[in-house]
């Protein structure tokens, strides 16, 4: 892996144990799941603005953070498609009582990724952090730049820079 030796790297729990055994490197969470205040710490960051998120990086002395993103290649089993679940145990907490999960929903009720995707979504480490400079990406031949394979939707927040974190490899 290109990091140092004691890296310390934030993901979802999906990944904890593949990082830890193909990279070994320290991860925050894993599949073991024991420590829900501590899932729900990462779940709060992914699902904060970059400067909330910053904040409990500090916090949890996160050097890397990493995210699956499908989007371009059709890969549905994406951080995306898990951000749900993300807000629901960020929120579990009582340090997480303000994340609400009905914030990352558009006004029509769905989940959507599009221009009329809810703000608080489209502004999110995780939304930013897949959809970093995605929107200057053709993915489909007539289809606009920025076009998810994954959500079958153009994203609705195209120009917009990293202010906090510093993109390390895409």
């Amino acid at each position: 892996m290109n990091t140092p030796d004691d890296a310390r790297i934030m993901s979802w729990w999906d990944y904890g144990y593949q990082i830890t055994a193909m990279a070994n490197r320290t991860i925050l969470v894993d599949n073991n799941t024991w420590n829900n205040t501590h899932i729900s710490r990462v779940g709060q960051a992914m699902a904060s603005t970059e400067d909330k998120a910053y904040e409990i990086m500090k916090e949890l002395d996160v050097d890397y953070v990493l995210v699956i993103f499908g989007g371009l290649t059709g890969y549905s089993s994406d951080d995306i498609n898990k951000f749900l679940w993300m807000v629901r145990i960020g929120g579990s907490t009582d340090r997480g009582a303000h994340i609400k999960e009905t914030d990352y929903y558009a006004s029509s009720g769905d989940f959507r990724i599009d221009k009329e995707g809810s703000p608080t979504l489209l502004n999110c480490l995780m939304y930013k952090m897949c959809y970093y400079r995605f929107g200057q990406v053709y993915t489909e031949g007539g289809k606009a730049p920025g076009y998810d394979r994954v959500r079958g939707a153009e994203i609705g927040n195209k120009d917009f820079e990293l202010d906090v974190l510093e993109e390390a490899y895409t």
